[in-house]
């Protein structure tokens, strides 16, 4: 009879959970790029609403708002939204926290879009 060569198993052990780490990462890199894609998206359309004839920094902040509420979902959480209008520009900055599938790994998303401002002259 012979004697059975469990070198393979041996690699298996060592080498699948580095594997798995690796794929994990590579989802937890996909969640923080679409949370920052969804932050910048949320950002730029309050810019843009902040920064048209007759809109305000709280305009755009709503609307930026609305936005995330809409898109963001679990993929992103721990939101806050900034506007601020003036010297003719509009800004709007988004924040959050992207979803994370590691345990006790938090990534940050952050987006500030700006617009100059419309004005009417007749």
């Amino acid at each position: 009879m012979r004697a059975r060569d469990d070198s393979g198993q041996t690699e298996l052990v060592i080498v699948f959970p580095v594997a798995m780490l690796l794929v994990l990462l590579i989802l937890q890199g996909a969640l923080w790029f679409i949370g920052r894609s969804i932050a910048s998206d949320a950002a730029q359309d309050g810019a843009r609403s902040a920064a048209v004839v007759g809109g305000s920094a709280a305009s755009g902040e709503a609307r930026a708002r609305a936005d995330l509420e809409q898109l963001a979902g679990p993929v992103l959480a721990a939101t806050s939204v900034s506007a601020v209008r003036s010297n003719g520009r509009a800004q709007v900055t988004v924040s959050g926290r992207a979803e994370s599938i590691l345990p006790g790994f938090s990534l940050s998303v952050s987006a500030t879009a700006s617009d100059p401002t419309e004005e009417f002259r007749p």
